[in-house]
């Protein structure tokens, strides 16, 4: 199988993992996560509904209007607390009149105190006023504040709904379930009929707390006013429902009971369907108008259309008097009877204000209902799918890149940002709430495990290979060690390779001038310098000896080219010791030995043995063979030349159009039976100066002369070339100079004809 679809396949194996996980154990019921996870998805919940809203204007929505007991009505009228309750009456004559769909009090009103109407009725009756300016002001009186007229005007209007509070039993306070609706209250009219096992699901009340139940009886319809809040106290959702738990009656919100009457249903028209979610309105043809979405309760997400006051707002007493606002203004519109004074309490908190009018929020779900436009949350089927199908996507990604973690990074980051803002565009588009914390948490929780599984189990191998070879090979060769599952093989491997020895020049002088201290500094700057060269190039460093750097190209890894590499070393090596020479002598700490500090080089390529070698309880990677024993010589040997880079013919015929060299001779080294042909590297094809190029062009011409047995042409011709040669400090000899006495003895001992040209060294 590739690798690339195995680390597919297990990136997917663990995004589908984490999908489930996240799916299944933040949904559990009763577990604090689940808790904590809805909060945080209210929280965007409400930030997509601010967005929403944004730019909504204030009175923007006028089909229905909000009478409300404001500031300017209490002025006008007096304190609140004060009103006679046929203000109330008079306000349902005065809109009624003007036929509209419904007029909503969202108040809770207790039985009047009539004590001061009925002393004056009384006190009337028996001796009425005499003076006609009196009799006017206690005829005004009575009918202004008739406690008859509200329950009247409520029965005639046919039009008018009212509030019911539904409470919780509290034994601590006397206040125990019923087993009915309190006395005189008839609620026939005002029940809907559910099979049980769906009135069950529904927010359950113990109690009703009305106790004006004349005027709950003459109303069109009541229902509840009650808005639950949710566990952060912010109001999202509104009871279509209640379920009374003593009688087992069910009753409507109180916008879903005008709601009935205004689309027609009837107290049977309503199903709901607790595995989908939606309440189903028939109307009482049998037409399905409405499918509304709902939740575990029958709630229905609150639709805000704007801040507070976007619905039309009217001060209460301009609303009562029909020559201040004619009735015909009500036609066709729902009337909301509320207050938006503070002193009332009847402020909530919302997911787009915090301070909102209660009786606003009753406005929001009519009109929603109306309009047939609510909020949609995905269902739990299809959050399932979105976790699941998004962890094996992102796991499949994220594991094909997951070496590069910047770019691995961007995957998820890139995938979260993407899923908010779809999430938003789908909201403000269609008003459909996808989940957003929990595909945020699946996209994170993947990319951490795929990640962790990377670094625990697939990067393993990837930490054993820098733990064993990470000091001595190239880090770029450790990855594809491990990207091509090429583990060197233990105890030896035959193959092609390069060698490289590298000596400084005289070091053993160094210590007669330096101290310890100093010999130490000196050394571990300049082998930290040459070793970043020498990984920086592929090649595998064997060991250091004392002063001296052995390494080799090709092994544990194949190298393309190591023949180029291992020369190219050469030369940067080269180049930066001359840099730190430089360096130290601007430090004037150092003696004159080491800013004029060489080392020498030695290379050669060929057949040799690499691998872990040593004993059972110590061992170390390294190379041997006859390769290896060449290129210690020949790095030995050039010191007899005066050169500093002597390479193999191994090595220059890979290499020869690459490099300026010089051919330095045929040689037999020490321990070696077999003549071979050494040069001398002299730098980069381009990048060597002219009176170099001059002199090589002398030498050669000298070669030649010598290598056909022209001794005194062949000296004389040395001689030329040894004028051009770079004489730096330090450097005792030149490969010129070390050919003028071998033409003399030579010219005194004639080889012969059939002479190889090959120089026996007597010296390492």
């Amino acid at each position: 199988m590739p690798d690339w679809l195995k680390r597919t396949g297990i990136g997917a194996l663990i995004g589908l993992a984490i999908g489930l996980l996240v799916a299944l154990v933040t949904n559990w019921d009763g577990l604090f996560l689940k808790a904590v996870l809805d909060g945080y998805e209210y929280r965007s919940f409400d930030s997509r509904m601010k967005a929403k809203v944004s730019g909504s204007e204030e009175a923007s929505i006028d089909d229905i209007v909000i009478i409300d007991i404001d500031q300017a009505s209490v002025e006008g009228l007096g304190n609140y607390k004060d009103w006679p309750h046929a203000y109330h009456g008079r306000l349902i004559d005065v809109v009624s009149s003007g036929e509209p769909q419904a007029i909503l009090f969202d108040i809770i009103f207790d039985v009047e105190n009539s004590f001061d109407y009925e002393l004056v009725n009384a006190l009337t009756a028996e001796n009425p006023p005499q003076a006609d300016y009196l009799a006017e002001v206690t005829n005004q009186f009575l009918i202004s504040h008739d406690p008859t007229h509200f329950v009247q005007s409520t029965a005639n209007s046919n039009l008018t709904y009212h509030a019911l509070v539904f409470e919780a039993a509290d034994t601590s306070t006397f206040l125990y379930p019923m087993d009915t609706e309190p006395n005189g209250y008839d609620p026939a009219e005002h029940i809907i009929q559910l099979p049980l096992e769906q009135a069950r699901h529904l927010p359950t009340a113990e109690r009703i707390g009305n106790t004006h139940v004349d005027l709950l009886t003459a109303a069109r319809g009541a229902g509840s006013a009650n808005f639950p809040q949710d566990d952060d106290g912010i109001i999202r959702r509104a009871p279509t429902a209640i379920f009374f738990d003593g009688p087992g009656h069910v009753y409507p919100s109180l916008v879903m009971s005008a709601a009935m009457d205004i689309l027609d249903i009837p107290p049977d028209g309503f199903d709901y369907n607790f595995d989908e979610l939606i309440l189903t309105l028939t109307d009482r043809s049998g037409e399905v108008v409405r499918e509304i979405p709902i939740d575990d309760e029958g709630r229905v997400f609150v639709n805000y259309y704007g801040f507070f006051k976007t619905f039309y707002y009217l001060p209460y007493m301009y609303c009562f008097d029909a020559e201040m606002l004619p009735p015909e203004y009500w036609r066709d519109r729902v009337a909301f009877v509320g207050s938006s004074l503070p002193g009332l309490m009847d402020l909530r908190n919302t997911p787009v204000q915090e301070t909102f009018a209660g009786v606003e929020i009753h406005a929001n779900v009519m009109h929603s209902i109306l309009n047939d436009d609510f909020i949609r949350l995905t269902d739990n089927a299809t959050n399932f799918w979105v976790l699941v199908l998004t962890g094996i996507l992102i796991g499949s990604l994220i594991s094909l890149i997951i070496t590069r973690p910047l770019i691995s990074l961007s995957i998820p980051v890139i995938a979260i940002l993407a899923w908010i803002i779809f999430a938003y565009s789908r909201f403000l588009a269609t008003n459909i709430m996808w989940e957003i914390v929990r595909p945020v948490l699946t996209l994170g929780g993947t990319y951490l495990s795929v990640f962790l599984y990377n670094f625990l189990v697939a990067e393993k191998d990837k930490r054993f290979l820098k733990s064993t070879f990470g000091t001595y090979i190239s880090p770029d060769l450790i990855d594809q060690m491990y990207e091509k599952k090429q583990e060197p093989k233990l105890g030896g491997e035959q193959g092609y390779h390069s060698a490289f020895f590298s000596d400084i020049q005289s070091f053993s002088s160094f210590s007669e001038v330096l101290e310890p201290e100093k010999m130490v500094s000196l050394m571990n700057e300049y082998l930290t310098a040459m070793t970043e060269i020498l990984l920086k190039n592929h090649g595998t460093l064997d060991k250091y000896i004392g002063d001296a750097i052995v390494a080799f190209f090709g092994a544990p890894m194949p190298v393309r080219n190591h023949e180029y590499l291992v020369c190219k070393t050469a030369l940067e090596m080269d180049i930066r010791l001359a840099e730190l020479r430089e360096k130290w002598r601007s430090e004037e700490n150092w003696p004159e030995i080491v800013h004029n500090m060489q080392h020498r080089v030695g290379l050669n390529s060929g057949n040799m043995v690499t691998g872990n070698m040593g004993s059972t309880m110590r061992m170390n990677y390294t190379m041997m063979g006859d390769t290896v024993n060449l290129a210690a010589r020949l790095e030995a040997s050039a010191k007899q030349y005066g050169v500093y880079i002597q390479v193999a013919d191994a090595t220059y015929q890979a290499v020869k159009d690459d490099f300026i060299w010089r051919d330095l001779d045929f040689v037999r080294v020490m321990g070696k039976s077999e003549p071979v042909q050494v040069y001398e590297l002299i730098g980069e094809q381009g990048r060597v100066d002219d009176q170099t190029l001059e002199m090589l062009t002398r030498y050669n011409q000298a070669l030649t002369l010598y290598r056909d047995q022209r001794w005194d042409e062949a000296t004389a011709a040395f001689k030329s070339s040894d004028e051009l040669e770079n004489m730096f400090p330090g450097r005792k000899t030149n490969p010129s100079r070390i050919y003028i006495p071998r033409c003399e003895h030579w010219k005194a001992n004639p080889p012969g004809e059939g002479w190889d040209g090959v120089w026996t060294l007597t010296s390492k």
